[in-house]
């Protein structure tokens, strides 16, 4: 029996140690009361936002004692904003919130709070068809490379990232996501989700496309009842456009003494006007004009409205302020360097965190030149603001971020306006461009608005967050155009398998036609592969840079050899800079430059710091490692590698040549970008003991790393997940699958028929591998009585092994599982509907990510058969894997148009992550049924 569960004041006492805002209390209640969100929530800038997560998961919570198909709450909370954030206080505080949750003793909780949390907690967990589960898991989606995905669709789940990876996501195309995980990731965000979209005047697109999607697949059927069937959107603005749904504060919020205190803290605007100049030096003169001012050091936020301006901007003060601490933050960054510029920003002596204790003096000046990237979900409360001249919405933002607690008295803030620049190329005759880059014409009309609030006489305007509607009106930006999307060209986005030519670019469809940011992922590392073999490291999204394409043209050479990751994300192919497409992810050496401290650089030149490195080991590749630290080590790669022209060398020559290379790196000098202490740990941490995966560099590994799976990770298309530790057999393993894949769909609320289809897929999806020359590549000395599902095979056996045993190269056990699956209805016609027919069968051969709209065919020819028992009845069919299934399809559209494309993505997950937990060894003993 689940305890009752506490109020919301309670929890968010409990885990904040103080009362909700009454407009926090108040929308927790309606959302309880009404199942449902209002379309947008206009709360200003300053007062807590971020507690709608909590909300979100609470009432999740709530809900929890309800029967699966009867809960409103979305098992899935997005929280989507529209640039990369660098400073995340919400991903901090989802993170803590999972911490709090996961255990209530080690979070420091007692007494009623701890009865609280747990209480929470508890419910939470009974939501996860894997009892072994955390509460709630936290995902952070950074730049273009995955991090991971949701593992369960049952879990409760917190995914923070930009509008670009969730709206790719959500029309099959999601960046950084490998081909095979495409569907994974849509039905993720497409089913069971509920979006926060923080912001949501810098995505006005995204609410549309939802309604147009839905509009595509009007008969699709709703698996998960009316609530969780499809993904629900909740506008978070304080400067959105007046809607029939709409949360605003009421009367008791305005009553409250600290929200008073917010709405009217001190904001005087300058508002200096120029018909020529250098923006980037006005601005940088405005900065310098305002700490001259202080009495005492002080910090100052400097928004631009571009990277390039915020770079100028930015070196401009540099060279003015020598004894001032400048930072630059562009959302052009890895997360190594960000994390050190955040860790400035947020210190709790010397940064402009709005937690920063006001009895903490400064020694200098801090200067933070941003762009739009510190707008939204920066908790931060600066003495002193500059601005370049922008839209009504964004001075709202960032006036907010100015004596945000209403704390500084003295603050000040300059706005400054400059005409636009000139357009390139030809331009209307005897006109001068009236449009801004990012605003358009908006700045022209937000610079008549404060001059005609100026007093005679005066350029200054008081704009404390209650007055800024008054003075300003109402936002007059237009959104822009998106292209319509149509049900023909949605059918092709769900065409994972084999991306479609000439397919629609899907950015445009949530970002609007001039608001699409086209970029590509950038990494930097010391060993590039050649062309066909897989990268190691494994791509991070730690490392990656997203950045426009249109600079990465600009920065490259027109003839220059470009290394990406193929759809697979691990294997690099040669390309050409024009060929590039949004969403590719590119390998840069580390020498290339084009990167400093501060983030993306044209103009750099220095070594970049490889930072794949620190967490796995050393490529044992003599350029690598000439890249990574200038030390010569060929005499020794060359025995280490067998690559001597005798090649007569014992392993105690090998391991000798291997210390030599571990002294030449401990001796040489930390490299530019490396912290001494970093290096000096990285060389000790190297184990000498070379590892020479197929396809892949040779290296020494740190210790206590991680090994990377050699192919991918749990979910790859390879068949290289049949590589594990243990040998499994594969009637266990099928079974495991069909328990495992039940028990998500009944925890989740699938229709009892439909759970009988995912339990069914499950336990068949791997019979294909009964084919003899599967199992003998599996078990080459047939060691084993009952057929296999996975080998312990050493993986620099794994492709010797294949040739010897006849499987051809790139074959699709699955393929052969569904020929099986075939034939057994054949025998079973009394089994399920057409359609459940069709969709075993379908769910079967996609388990890998295969058969969106085809399985490709291979070289075979082979006229053996293949055969196993089911349900202790013998079935065989052909195994010749020539052969292509031309009804595939037919079916792939039929249930398409049934289940929708989300819904039919969300049936292929429940069935490829149960194989997935269970191939990582969760525990399906005991049934795990609700």
């Amino acid at each position: 029996m689940i305890a009752p569960i506490p109020t919301f004041t309670d929890f968010y006492l409990a885990i904040h140690g103080r009362a909700p805002f009454p407009w926090q209390a108040r929308l927790a209640r309606r959302v309880a009361e009404t199942n449902e969100w209002p379309e947008e929530v206009g709360v200003p800038t300053g007062l807590g936002k971020t507690a709608c997560l909590d909300i979100a998961v609470w009432w999740l919570a709530a809900q929890a004692d309800q029967k699966p198909q009867q809960r409103a709450a979305p098992t899935r909370i997005w929280w989507v904003v529209n640039r990369r954030l660098l400073v995340d206080s919400t991903h901090d505080h989802a993170e803590r919130l999972a911490q709090m949750l996961a255990d209530p003793d080690a979070a420091g909780f007692s007494g009623r709070a701890r009865e609280v949390v747990a209480t929470v907690a508890e419910r939470l967990r009974s939501l996860s068809a894997d009892p072994a589960a955390p509460p709630l898991d936290v995902i952070r989606l950074r730049g273009g490379v995955a991090s991971r995905t949701p593992a369960d669709p049952s879990q409760p789940t917190v995914i923070l990232c930009t509008l670009p990876m969730y709206g790719s996501r959500l029309l099959f195309r999601g960046y950084g996501s490998s081909r095979s995980r495409r569907p994974i990731d849509a039905a993720m965000a497409g089913t069971d989700s509920l979006v926060l979209l923080d912001e949501a005047h810098l995505a006005p697109h995204l609410r549309g496309l939802m309604g147009a999607l839905a509009d595509c697949t009007p008969g699709a059927e709703a698996l998960l009842g009316e609530f969780r069937s499809r993904a629900s959107i909740t506008a978070l603005t304080a400067t959105g456009d007046a809607s029939a749904d709409r949360f605003d504060l009421d009367e008791e919020d305005l009553a409250n003494s600290t929200v008073q205190q917010r709405r009217s803290a001190a904001k005087p605007l300058e508002v200096r006007a120029f018909y020529a100049g250098d923006t980037a030096k006005l601005l940088a003169e405005a900065a310098a004009d305002l700490l001259l001012g202080a009495s005492q050091p002080a910090s100052c936020l400097v928004f631009a409205n571009t990277p390039r301006m915020a770079r100028a901007t930015f070196e401009s003060l540099r060279r003015q302020a020598k004894d001032t601490e400048t930072l630059l933050l562009t959302g052009l960054n890895r997360e190594r360097e960000a994390e050190q510029i955040r860790a400035c920003i947020l210190d709790p002596a010397t940064g402009m965190a709005a937690a920063r204790s006001r009895d903490s003096a400064r020694e200098r000046d801090l200067i933070v030149v941003a762009t739009q990237t510190l707008e939204v979900g920066a908790d931060l409360d600066a003495d002193y603001l500059v601005t370049e001249a922008c839209g009504l919405r964004a001075l709202t933002q960032r006036l907010g971020r100015l004596n945000r607690l209403g704390q500084h008295p003295h603050a000040r803030a300059v706005y400054v306006h400059t005409p636009p620049p000139k357009r390139r190329g030809r331009a209307s005759r005897g006109q001068e461009s009236e449009s801004w880059p990012v605003y358009g014409e908006e700045p022209k009309r937000v610079l008549e608005r404060l001059q005609e609030a100026c007093p005679d006489g005066h350029s200054v305007v008081h704009l404390p967050p209650a007055r800024v509607a008054e003075v300003l009106g109402a936002p007059e930006d237009a959104p822009g155009r998106a292209p319509e999307v149509l049900p023909g060209i949605l059918r092709e986005w769900t065409k994972t398998t084999t991306r479609p030519d000439g397919e629609a670019p899907v950015e445009p469809y949530f970002s609007g036609i001039q608001g699409a940011e086209y970029s590509v992922s950038l990494i930097w590392r010391a060993h590039v592969p050649e062309e066909g073999r897989l990268l190691w490291p494994r791509a991070s999204d730690r490392e990656a840079v997203d950045v426009p394409i249109a600079e990465v043209w600009d920065a490259l050479e027109d003839d220059e050899a470009i290394h990406r990751l193929a759809p697979d994300g691990i294997t690099v192919e040669l390309t050409r800079p024009a060929d590039l497409r949004p969403g590719d992810q590119v390998v840069l050496a580390a020498d290339r430059g084009l990167l400093d401290r501060f983030g993306w650089n044209p103009a750099a030149s220095e070594r970049v710091v490889d930072a794949s490195l620190l967490q796995q080991g050393l490529p044992l590749d003599e350029t690598a490692i000439r890249r990574l630290c200038g030390v010569g080590v060929r005499p020794q790669l060359e025995i280490v590698l067998g690559e001597d022209e005798e090649d007569e060398l014992d392993q105690s020559e090998r391991d000798e040549a291997v210390e030599a290379i571990l002294a030449a790196l401990r001796a040489a000098e930390p490299p530019p970008g490396w912290r001494d202490e970093e290096w000096t740990a990285f060389t000790r941490a190297l184990r000498p003991a070379v590892e020479r995966p197929r396809r892949e560099v040779a290296r020494l590994r740190v210790e206590a790393s991680e090994p990377q799976c050699s192919g991918s990770d749990f979910g790859s298309e390879n068949d290289e997940l049949s590589l594990t530790p243990e040998a499994v057999d594969l009637d266990r393993h099928g079974w495991a699958v069909g328990v495992m894949a039940r028990s998500i769909g009944e925890h989740i609320g699938l229709p009892s028929t439909l759970v009988e289809v995912v339990e069914r897929a499950g336990a068949l999806h791997d019979i294909g591998k009964a084919d003899r020359r599967f199992q003998r590549w599996l078990d080459p000395e047939g060691q084993r009585d009952a057929p296999m599902a996975k080998s312990t095979m050493a993986h620099h056996r794994w492709e010797t092994t294949r040739a010897a045993s006849g499987w051809p190269r790139g074959g699709r056990h699955e393929d052969l599982s569904a020929r099986l699956v075939h034939a057994w209805l054949g025998r079973h016609p009394s089994w399920g509907d057409s359609e459940h027919r069709d969709l075993l069968l379908h769910l079967v051969v996609s388990h890998h990510g295969n058969g969106r709209p085809l399985v490709a065919p291979v070289d075979d020819g082979t006229a053996a058969k293949v055969s196993a028992v089911v349900d202790g009845m013998p079935v065989e069919a052909p195994a010749d894997l020539a052969r292509v299934d031309w009804g595939q399809p037919r079916r792939f559209r039929k249930l398409n148009e049934r289940y929708g494309p989300w819904g039919l993505a969300l049936l292929e997950a429940i069935v490829r992550l149960a194989d997935w937990r269970v191939s990582a060894g969760a525990d399906v003993s005991r049934g795990m049924a609700r």
